[in-house]
C-alpha cells in the first residue's frame, strides 16, 4: 500500500466541507478511519456478533477467538513479551486511571512523590491529583525548556528518596516534543522508580518496542491509531499486573464468587470486567494491519518530511508564532496569530474546509507556563500531504486578511 495515495482508503475524504475538499489536520485529537476498519465493524455486527468469553456456542467461541487474536496482534506490534501484558480498556484515559488507582491502593503511601512534566495531558495529571487529594502524595513537575522539551536533567533533579513514580508523555500533543523514554526509564529503574508512559501521541507515529523501552506501563488510545473510539490498550509488565489489584469488579474478571470470599481471574481477565468493546477490539486488528502494511518506518519518514515542510511554511508567515522548537519533533504544529483568538482562527479555517483544533488541548498547565490561554493546532496523519499544508498556510492568510493583519 503506497503512502502517496493513501487518502483513497479513507471514505471521509470523499465528503465536501462547506463545498471544499476536506483538509483534515486534527489527528492528534482523533484520526480518521480507513475503509477496512469501518467494514470490519459492520461485518462483525451484521454477520458475527456475540459476546466474548461467556458462551460455548459457535458465534461466541468465534468472537472470543477474534478478540484474542487482536490481543496477539497488539502484543507483536508493540513487542511486548507476553500477550497477557495487553489489557483492553475504554481508552487511554481509563488505562492511566487504572494504573494510578491501583498503584495508589498498593504502592504509594502518604508523602510519596510522583514526577510528571509540564507537557502532560490532563489524563496523565488528574488521576495523580486524585491521589494527591485522597492519599496526600506529592506531585512534582519537570519543567520545559525554551524549545518546549523536557530534558532528562529536569526530571533527574526532581528525584528524591520519596519518588515512587515517573509518569510522562511519549510525544507532546502541543509542542510535538518526543521525550527520551528509554533513557528516562533506565534512570528511574536505577533508583527503583516505576515508569508510566502516556503513549496517546507516541503510538500512532513512532515505532514501539516495549522490551526495548522497558517502561512498566504504556497507555494507548486506539482512536488515534486509525481505530475505533471507545477503546484503549494498557501495556503493563506482567509482574505489576499480577501484583496490583483489579480496577473494577463484575463479570468476566472473577474466578470464584462465594458469599464469604471472591477470587479473581488470571491475566488479563482480571482487568477486563463486564462486557467489553468487542466490535471495537476486533476492528482494531485491522487498524494494526493497516499500519503494518504501510510500515511504521515509512509513516515516520513521511510525517518527518511534512512537519519540516510545515514548520518552514509557518515560520515564514508573519504574525504566526509556532509553539516550541524541539530537536526531536512529532507531527504537531501548534501556533498563535498575534491579535486573533485561536477559536476565531479555527472557525475561519473551517470555512475553507481546513479542520484544526483550537483551545488548550487538555494541557492547561503548559498553556499557563507559556502565558497564553489557548492555541491553534494542526496535527498530521498518514493521509496528509504537502498540499494540505499549503492549504493550511493559504487559509491562515485568509484569516489574517479578515483581521487586517
Amino acid at each position: 500500500m503506497s503512502i502517496n495515495n493513501i487518502k483513497k482508503e479513507f471514505p471521509i475524504f470523499d465528503e465536501k466541507i462547506h463545498n471544499n475538499d476536506l483538509v483534515y489536520l486534527d489527528s492528534a485529537n482523533s484520526s480518521q478511519k480507513p475503509k477496512i476498519v469501518l467494514d470490519r465493524i459492520n461485518d462483525f455486527y451484521s454477520k458475527q456478533f456475540s459476546n466474548v468469553g461467556r458462551s460455548v456456542h459457535y458465534l461466541s467461541v468465534a468472537a472470543t477467538n477474534m478478540y484474542e487474536n487482536t490481543r496477539t496482534s497488539v502484543q507483536k506490534y508493540i513487542n511486548a513479551k507476553d500477550k497477557n501484558e495487553i489489557v483492553f480498556t475504554k481508552g487511554a484515559t481509563e488505562a492511566l486511571n487504572l494504573v494510578a488507582n491501583t498503584l495508589g491502593q498498593t504502592v504509594l503511601e502518604p508523602g510519596d512523590e510522583v514526577i510528571i512534566t509540564e507537557l502532560e495531558h490532563h489524563s496523565n495529571y488528574v488521576p495523580w491529583h486524585f491521589l494527591r487529594k485522597s492519599k496526600n502524595i506529592k506531585i512534582n513537575f519537570a519543567e520545559i525548556n525554551e524549545d518546549g522539551e523536557v530534558p532528562i536533567e529536569n526530571i533527574e533533579k526532581l528525584i528524591t528518596e520519596k519518588t515512587k513514580v515517573i509518569a510522562v508523555t511519549h510525544l507532546s500533543n502541543v509542542t510535538g516534543a518526543i521525550l527520551p523514554i528509554k533513557e528516562i526509564t533506565a534512570l528511574a529503574h536505577s533508583k527503583n522508580i516505576i515508569v508510566v508512559i502516556d503513549g496517546c501521541q507516541g503510538a500512532p507515529h513512532l515505532k514501539l518496542d516495549m522490551q526495548d523501552l522497558d517502561c512498566d506501563f504504556y497507555a494507548i488510545s486506539c482512536h488515534k491509531m486509525y481505530g475505533p473510539t471507545g477503546l484503549g490498550v494498557l501495556y503493563g509488565k506482567k509482574k505489576w499486573l499480577e501484583k496490583l489489584p483489579p480496577y473494577q469488579g463484575g463479570g468476566g474478571m472473577i474466578r470464584e464468587v462465594k458469599k464469604d470470599r471472591i477470587t479473581y481471574g488470571d491475566l488479563p481477565n482480571k482487568y477486563e470486567a463486564g462486557t467489553m468493546a468487542t466490535a471495537q477490539v476486533i476492528a482494531f486488528d485491522q487498524s494494526i494491519k493497516f499500519l503494518e502494511t504501510i510500515g511504521i518506518e515509512n509513516i515516520m519518514k513521511h510525517e518527518k518530511e511534512l512537519i519540516e515542510y510545515g514548520q518552514e511554511l509557518l515560520r515564514k508567515n508573519n504574525s504566526v508564532k509556532l509553539l516550541g522548537n524541539p530537536k526531536d519533533r512529532g507531527g504537531v504544529l501548534s501556533f498563535t496569530i498575534e491579535g486573533v483568538h485561536p477559536h476565531d482562527i479555527a472557525t475561519i479555517l473551517d470555512e475553507d474546509g481546513v479542520a484544526i483544533r483550537a483551545g488548550h488541548h487538555c494541557c492547561q498547565v503548559l498553556h499557563d507556563k507559556l502565558n497564553i490561554p489557548a492555541s491553534a493546532r494542526a496535527s498530521l496523519g498518514v493521509y496528509n500531504t504537502k498540499d494540505d499544508l499549503d492549504k493550511l498556510n493559504e487559509s491562515i492568510n485568509n484569516c489574517k486578511k479578515v483581521f487586517n493583519i
